[in-house]
């Protein structure tokens, strides 16, 4: 009776239920439908498995058809990155990082999501890097995007785009460059998919380019190059709208949004700022953003769908042109927000910031419990928000307009990747392991 209750557990999760093909969910945007996941956990209570992942990275696990994968950076002598808690003492973590004289092989890995067992792992290719990064980085931190036909990894670190199948088998490669960063912090912008193309924004302090790829054959679709150069670490966002689906991206105060097929620009916000650190927040009304740094905390602005032409705030204003709102000092930080049911979430180090979506209204602002700092991305499934702190406290918080904690855990690693979910399945990519928690 127990071998047949656990091969229908393994069907059941190799099934999917849910795949999770890109960074921050099937939209992009963070929130996923309810699944059962467990509201608590722990090294031994609801831990399915945890899988010991090679070299490092902070890149988030994608899961297709019940297989996951991973990336990594794999070399002798790398340093462990530093998280912003343990790092705030660090005078390491206050500038650029050395490059490193060590090749390094950056890896994708496919692992059995019903056991974490490892189906295979290719190399994407070996080289010495070119320019630093921080020591909170590190050299495998975009998410690589999947699908029925296999995954499409990006390594902005040494500028290579490579696809495999879904039996590991190498199908093309494009090699984009590598460019140096401001402030030598490194790369961290993920490619995103849409219906077989594959979008990359390369933005960064020499070049600044949007690309399309076909992702069954490579072949670049067409290309986009922005007027100044900046680096972004936020990634694509494909905005499924209430009006159509377009590609949204932003570098140097300067958000454009495009036409998937094209690449033509639909509209443009220039003059304040975007995310560069965090990626947008989004849902079928409007598109959230702004970027909170140690320079200052700019506003948060709700853009509805719809947007044509230049939007662009007029001389000695801050708004933008056909704006639903904006908040002045309420940007987000490194976590993207995820908007759900008529409702925002913001988190900035511990502190958790519900508004009404519709007027920016704050309906809460509230420490939560024992967490510290906040460095992944929140992400709702269903009507739960979980939140992860660095240290590997976790939290569920209930949806809606008041804050309740309903459950957490609590991991031994450091995490910044923000946490998958598949069906009942909550990834958890720390340094040492990647961590698969369910009922």
């Amino acid at each position: 009776m127990q071998v047949v209750l656990s091969l229908c557990v393994l069907i059941s999760v190799a099934s999917g239920g849910s795949d999770w093909p890109q960074f921050r969910g099937p939209n992009g945007t963070g929130a996923v439908p309810a699944a059962d996941i467990p509201l608590e956990w722990s090294a031994t209570k609801n831990l399915a498995w945890k899988t010991a992942l090679p070299g490092q990275g902070w890149s988030q696990p994608v899961v297709v058809g019940g297989t996951v994968y991973v990336t990594a950076a794999i070399g002798e002598g790398l340093e462990t990155p530093i998280g912003m808690e343990a790092g705030i003492a660090d005078p390491r973590t206050m500038k650029a990082g050395s490059v490193p004289d060590v090749t390094l092989e950056w890896r994708v890995l496919a692992l059995d999501l019903a056991t974490g067992k490892e189906r295979w792992s290719a190399s994407v290719g070996k080289a010495k890097p070119k320019y630093p990064i921080h020591p909170s980085n590190t050299w495998a931190t975009e998410t690589p995007v999947a699908d029925a036909n296999g995954v499409v990894a990006f390594f902005g670190a040494c500028g290579t785009l490579a696809a495999f199948d879904p039996s590991g088998k190498a199908l093309w490669k494009a090699e984009l460059g590598s460019y140096p960063t401001t402030q030598g912090y490194g790369t961290g912008s993920s490619p995103a998919i849409h219906e077989g193309k594959v979008f990359v924004q390369c933005f960064n302090d020499e070049k600044a380019f949007l690309a399309c790829f076909d992702a069954k054959s490579g072949k670049e679709l067409w290309r986009q190059t922005r007027e100044k150069p900046g680096t972004s670490w936020a990634s694509p966002l494909v905005w499924h709208n209430g009006k159509r689906v377009e590609l949204v991206v932003s570098c140097n105060k300067l958000i454009t949004s495009h036409d998937l097929a094209t690449g033509m620009e639909l509209w443009r916000v220039s003059g304040v700022e975007g995310p560069g650190m965090c990626s947008f927040g989004a849902d079928a009304e409007r598109l959230y953003f702004g970027q909170r740094s140690p320079m200052g905390s700019p506003p948060l602005y709700a853009l509805p769908c719809g947007g044509a032409g230049d939007l662009s705030p007029e001389k000695g204003s801050a708004d933008v042109r056909s704006q639903a709102w904006s908040q002045k000092g309420a940007s987000p930080n490194m976590p993207s927000p995820v908007g759900v049911d008529g409702l925002l979430y913001i988190v900035g180090e511990n502190l958790l910031t519900c508004r009404d979506a519709s007027t920016g209204e704050q309906l809460y602002k509230e420490r939560v419990g024992e967490l510290a700092t906040i460095a992944a991305s929140p992400v709702v499934v269903g009507d739960k928000l979980l939140l992860l702190d660095e240290e590997g406290r976790g939290a569920i918080v209930q949806v809606g307009p008041d804050f309740e904690i309903v459950g957490g855990g609590k991991l031994d690693d450091t995490f910044w990747s923000t946490p998958t979910v598949a069906g009942g399945a909550v990834l958890l990519r720390g340094l040492q392991n990647l961590y698969c928690v369910r009922k």
